[in-house]
């Protein structure tokens, strides 16, 4: 028998928004390690209750300094694993949550303590239904994904390499009368444009010059129109600093020239840009580098200058396999049956935590779980309270999917 938001006991219902209230008067900004290590003892000794055994790691941060990882499991883990993930962190410090309707407004109530209250109503309920969630269950929840940290990325790549399951706890989507789950997240390739030109003096030698910050400005605005709509990859120059070389080599010094008209009788003969793409499939990525250089070698001899492309790093993508997209079809039949519309997310633009695992296309995988509201990484912050309810039961009929077809 289905998990049905209707059907839950309101008792259930009510004691998952009071620990979610409560979590949120936690502060648990990234690098707070004292209200790091509140909030996963708060939800550990609540996991506690529910039968799994939690646990918590140091893990050495940015700074080198411990921090804390919540690691709860079920009684029958083993080689392989049904793993769920989620973080600690807020982007903002707490301010006091507050109900407002049918809102619970608060830091991080969306993005995500929503999600993990939602995991422990979920356990909640199965139990008041008599059921058990997977025995193989695995919760994994990290203290600094809000600032790409590498404890997050160190414990997906781990864990993850075990599971056969990844359910992810991240916030939907409100969208029109319904809301999303996500199946698909871009990669993200970050690259860099060194640009050396020929300094001279703009009023006495200007024709002696070769301008990298010219010829780079020109080629960065020809690869962000690359972008294509839909599911092409798309480029976002985010950084452009140009000038004389000294300016340029050591910005945060030179950086009081901006402003003034010092060094404007300069033809810039230096130029960085850096930037991202963002793509659905490897290939993509590889066609738009391609496409990048041949642009630049092009402007290179156009202007005179020098102009080398160099990718930094690359995040691969979040792909469909076939047992996700079977989880996942499952959950918006569930909840067609429970009255509300559930739409999938193949293309989400944001990288998670799936895109950190070993082969995402490998094991099943469901992002998104966590409820719906709006407001993140912000003051105005907020979860839909309805959400709360439909996402409590989502998670509960995701756990019986799971355990009934015993990982496959």
């Amino acid at each position: 028998m289905s998990v049905r938001a209707a059907g839950l006991a309101e008792a259930v219902v009510a004691s998952t928004v009071d620990l979610l209230e409560e979590l949120c008067a936690i502060s648990s900004a990234s690098g707070d390690r004292a209200g790091l290590y509140a909030v996963a003892e708060r939800l550990g000794s609540e996991l506690a209750c529910l039968g799994l055994v939690p646990e918590l790691h140091a893990e050495p941060g940015i700074d080198g300094e411990a921090q804390p990882v919540l690691v709860a499991r079920g009684p029958g883990v083993g080689e392989r694993s049904t793993l769920l993930v989620g973080h600690l962190d807020t982007v903002l410090p707490a301010v006091p949550p507050r109900r407002c309707g049918d809102r619970l407004e608060g830091t991080g109530a969306l993005d995500m303590k929503g999600g993990l209250a939602a995991f422990v109503g979920a356990l909640r309920a199965l139990r008041a239904r008599g059921e058990e969630p997977p025995e193989d269950l695995v919760l994994v929840a990290v203290p600094d994904e809000e600032v790409g940290g590498p404890i997050s990325v160190r414990s997906v790549r781990h864990w993850g390499g075990a599971a056969h399951t990844v359910l992810v706890l991240e916030p939907g989507l409100a969208r029109g009368d319904g809301e999303t789950l996500v199946t698909g997240r871009r990669g993200l390739t970050t690259w860099r444009l060194d640009g050396r030109g020929t300094a001279a003096h703009s009023g006495v030698a200007y024709w002696e010059g070769r301008s990298a910050l010219a010829a780079a400005a020109t080629w960065a605005g020809a690869v962000q129109r690359m972008s294509e709509r839909g599911d092409g990859p798309v480029v976002n120059v985010g950084r452009i600093v140009g000038g004389d070389s000294e300016f340029v080599s050591d910005v945060g010094e030179e950086h009081r020239f901006i402003g003034t008209s010092e060094r404007l009788n300069i033809v810039a003969d230096r130029c960085l840009v850096e930037g991202e793409i963002r793509h659905l499939a490897a290939e993509d990525c590889e066609r738009f580098l391609a496409r990048m250089r041949d642009l630049a070698d092009d402007l290179a001899r156009g202007w005179g200058v020098e102009l080398e492309l160099a990718e930094i790093d690359r995040i691969p993508p979040m792909a469909v396999s076939a047992a996700s997209a079977g989880l996942a079809d499952h959950l918006v039949r569930a909840a067609a049956a429970d009255g509300w519309r559930l739409e999938l997310e193949p293309n989400r633009g944001g990288v998670s935590f799936p895109n950190f695992l070993p082969d995402p296309a490998a094991v099943c995988v469901v992002d998104g779980l966590g409820p719906v509201g709006d407001g993140m990484h912000t003051r105005r912050e907020y979860l839909d309270l309805g959400s709360l309810r439909r996402r409590i039961a989502l998670i509960a009929e995701a756990l019986v999917y799971v355990r009934d077809r015993g990982g496959k």
